[in-house]
């Protein structure tokens, strides 16, 4: 999933900044700027002037107060592992998620997610799972994108700014900015 799906989703537009300075398919450094009018993006990494446009649609709302869980339908472009290959494949998602305040400890919220990921070039499926636990401003997403596990700690500045630090497939650390709108 790109570095967007990773924090909050948009109220109603956003852009983000994801920056790496270790070795990724794409290039030495990796620089994402993201930015969607939900519920259409776009991915813009600048150093290997690549662009390509990602969707996310809420299908169904949480109902915070009641057992339904939000389900969530995507595409984008990213970059998967085949063994010890990479590729680049447009992908189309879904997820299934809910935030558990029932089973909030130390004033942290569990909100675990489940879901599938088809890679075009690859022609397959594979499992999304992760787990948000979100404390007043701050939160630690665990993450499995189908293809590696990626660990990102966000810290909310205010209701539209967030910063992160993110270790991408457990090797690269990388910081990150949303602003939301």
């Amino acid at each position: 999933l790109p570095l967007y799906r990773v924090w909050r989703p948009f109220a109603c537009g956003g852009v983000g900044l994801a920056l790496f300075t270790e070795r990724f398919y794409f290039s030495s450094q990796f620089v994402i700027i993201d930015a969607a009018i939900a519920p259409v993006g776009f991915d813009y990494r600048p150093l290997v002037d690549h662009l390509s446009v990602t969707a996310t649609y809420r299908l169904v709302g949480e109902d915070p107060g009641g057992w339904r869980p939000a389900v969530i339908l995507g595409t984008s472009v990213d970059d998967f592992s085949d063994g010890s290959d990479q590729v680049e494949s447009r992908s189309y998602f879904a997820t299934v998620s809910k935030a558990l305040p029932e089973f909030k400890v130390g004033g942290v919220t569990p909100a675990p997610y489940v879901g599938a990921v088809w890679i075009d070039k690859l022609n397959e499926f594979r499992p999304l799972a992760g787990l948000n636990l979100s404390h007043k401003e701050a939160s630690l997403m665990i993450q499995y994108s189908g293809t590696d596990t990626h660990l990102t700690l966000s810290r909310r500045i205010n209701d539209n700014l967030s910063v992160s630090a993110i270790y991408w497939g457990m090797k690269y650390p990388g910081l990150g900015m949303r602003l939301s709108f």
